[in-house]
């Protein structure tokens, strides 16, 4: 009887392992913006002998279970027109078990990093934009994770572009 109670709760043990392991491993997130998702940074490149922005730069930092690196696709859909972003670079680190990480949720988890360049003209749209909307996805993910700024995001990305 001890030895069928001893693999009873050892069988029981492995399940809910493997449950959280599962549940922990796929991104299950729901959010209402992108700042909510994951950590954006969107900076204007001035050209600094005619003090006007030239240019901008967007990083994306997700942290996440799932070991999947992020695939080279982003979209910008600015007001209903999509715009598809070739220039992009990814970066991926694996994740710390350092117990000084626990208090910046970094421990455990998978940081990937998306950062990209905007052409000239999906800047204007941005500057002048009602609504941003972008789309990224990672490899191996049969759908893109499609999010919309927040009215504070979009003012701010809009405040990066003034000469626009």
């Amino acid at each position: 009887m001890r030895k069928k109670t001893t693999i009873l709760v050892f069988v029981i043990v492995a399940i809910a392992s493997y449950c959280s392991y599962t549940v922990y491993s796929y991104d299950n997130r729901t959010v209402s913006n992108l700042s909510a998702y994951c950590n954006i940074d969107f900076r204007g490149v001035a050209d600094p002998q005619k003090n006007i922005v030239t240019g901008a730069t967007l990083s994306i930092v997700d942290f996440r279970y799932d070991s999947g690196p992020l695939e080279k696709f982003f979209i910008i859909d600015v007001d209903d027109k999509a715009y598809k972003i070739d220039s992009i670079e990814i970066s991926a680190q694996p994740p710390t078990y350092s117990p000084n990480d626990f208090t910046t949720g970094k421990c455990f988890k998978h940081t990937n990093t998306l950062f990209l360049t905007f052409p000239p003209q999906v800047l204007k749209e941005i500057s002048q934009a009602d609504t941003v909307k972008v789309s990224f996805k990672y490899l191996g993910s049969n759908s893109a994770i499609e999010l919309p700024l927040s009215a504070v995001d979009l003012q701010y990305w809009k405040n990066q572009l003034p000469s626009f």
